[in-house]
């Protein structure tokens, strides 16, 4: 293929797309998921560390060491959520126009140092300003990150490849729980707790992370260093079969609210916030649900690590069966039941006489929470053509998701402690909605494509020169 730089507009045809060479295209994928995926999922690991090691700390007894009374430390993660809510699509915004080459070890680098500032904490303010801080660096990561990728991927890759690098948030998890297992061990000293070394490494680390992903990641196709030009070219042509509408844009902000103009955005922002409640009880509560259990402190953040490990594993499974299927929301609904029967099972067996099946709900629990960020955004993405709305769009929803967050640190009532009934709950119901809202849409998605092959014929199922999902040449991913 010859050396092309594309730059299509909105009247672009299918005849503009050059020829894809399906060799330098495998050659393109290959050196794209061996340089930017893994850098990229080393650094939501960190993320993901820094976000949930509060649980952790607090089976440390974190509430105890720094005098935390009544539900003050669910105020905590209220107050982290706050920042973390507000700047989501702001920050999203931010990767759009500056490149995540740029922003995305900027976000890092300022939650490592608020984390690490987190070990020093020796009152209810204190935690709560480097809480804020945490959250205000980590506003719009994940969108940041799933913008990114999809500048680089088509609709028919994205899930498998946001669910790899996401698949570190899980592996977060079961990282920090072996972590915290070992550094448990250690003994407070005048100057720190127990707990503090936990905040120490996993925040200096995330600096360090944060420095190598600067001087990795691409700043887009055209600036990617290990690229060559007809692959450059062929990874442009690629976007615009099946991604985008056109490239190389400049930032519109009439065309970044195009999406809010219809109804799509606020049905999305129902399914966001129901799975986002469940995947926030994960991150926050996890290591206190498994409390119920009865073990001792550290053998409490060692049983974590099963459940987690076992989540990452069929989260990269369904994502990788989400794109060969081409489907979205059945796999969503599907993945779902398995939170709703793990809910059910926790609220209704004696913990203490069934460890075992406690234990086994648990893995329900998890494994059918983490999937669901992951396909949704891929769901998202699959439906809008145009950057400028991929960006702000993105960003709203996955903040509306974190929202949920909110809701989650506000239900596990102290008075209702070991077993948080309301809480379990909260989340089964959530899990139950969240199902019926992913099988609705499915279901009018496949008819409005089928009235539209009716009305206009079918057509092939390319991205370039449609602006938006009311264009009539526009095809619904379900």
């Amino acid at each position: 293929m010859d050396s092309v730089r594309l730059d299509f507009k909105s009247d672009d045809t299918i005849s503009s797309i050059p020829y894809i060479n399906p060799l330098v295209e495998k050659r393109l994928k290959m050196k794209l998921d061996l340089i930017i995926i893994p850098i990229l999922a080393l650094g939501y690991v960190f993320n993901s560390l820094d976000r949930s090691n509060l649980g952790n700390a607090k089976t440390a007894g974190l509430s105890k060491d720094i005098q935390l009374t009544g539900n003050q430390y669910n105020l905590v993660l209220t107050w982290y959520y706050i920042p973390f809510i507000i700047f989501g699509p702001i920050m999203t915004l931010v990767t759009k126009h500056f490149s995540g080459k740029y922003n995305l070890p900027f976000m890092l680098f300022g939650f490592g140092i608020a984390s690490a500032c987190t070990s020093v904490v020796r009152n209810y303010g204190q935690l709560v300003a480097c809480r804020i801080l945490v959250g205000l660096f980590e506003a719009g990561y994940l969108a940041s990150n799933v913008f990114y990728l999809s500048t680089f991927y088509t609709r028919n890759e994205i899930a498998a490849r946001i669910g790899i690098f996401y698949a570190g948030s899980v592996l977060a998890s079961a990282f920090g729980g072996l972590l915290a297992f070992g550094i448990f061990h250690v003994a407070s000293t005048a100057f720190l707790f127990t707990w503090s070394y936990l905040f120490i490494i996993e925040g200096v680390a995330t600096v360090v992370i944060a420095v190598v992903l600067f001087f990795v990641l691409p700043k887009g196709i055209r600036t990617t260093c290990f690229l060559n030009e007809e692959e450059k070219g062929v990874a442009e042509a690629r976007m615009l079969s099946d991604s985008v509408d056109t490239l190389n844009v400049e930032f519109v902000w009439s065309e970044a609210v195009r999406e809010f103009k219809t109804w799509h955005v606020y049905y999305r922002a129902c399914i966001s916030i129901t799975f986002g409640v469940l995947l926030a009880s994960n991150a926050n509560f996890l290591a206190i649900i498994t409390q119920r259990l009865g073990y001792s402190v550290v053998k409490t953040n060692l049983y974590t690590v099963a459940p987690a490990l076992s989540a990452s594993i069929v989260l990269v499974m369904v994502c990788f069966a989400s794109d060969y299927f081409k489907t979205r929301g059945i796999i969503m609904a599907g993945v779902l039941c398995l939170s709703v029967i793990g809910y059910i099972i926790l609220m209704t067996v004696d913990v203490a006489k069934q460890r075992g099946v406690a234990y086994f709900a648990i893995f329900l629990c998890t494994i059918g929470a983490y999937p669901m960020s992951v396909i949704f955004s891929a769901w998202v993405m699959d439906n809008i053509t145009n950057l400028n709305a991929r960006a702000l769009t993105t960003g709203c929803l996955i903040s509306i998701g974190n929202a949920a967050g909110l809701i989650s640190s506000n239900i596990f009532f102290q008075n209702e402690a070991p077993r948080y009934i309301s809480a379990l709950i909260g989340n089964a119901v959530c899990a139950g909605v969240c199902m019926i809202f992913c099988i609705g849409y499915v279901v009018w998605m496949r008819l409005e494509n089928k009235r539209r092959d009716r009305l206009y014929g079918t057509r092939d199922d390319i991205t370039a020169g449609i602006g938006d999902c009311r264009d009539p040449n526009f095809r619904f991913r379900t």
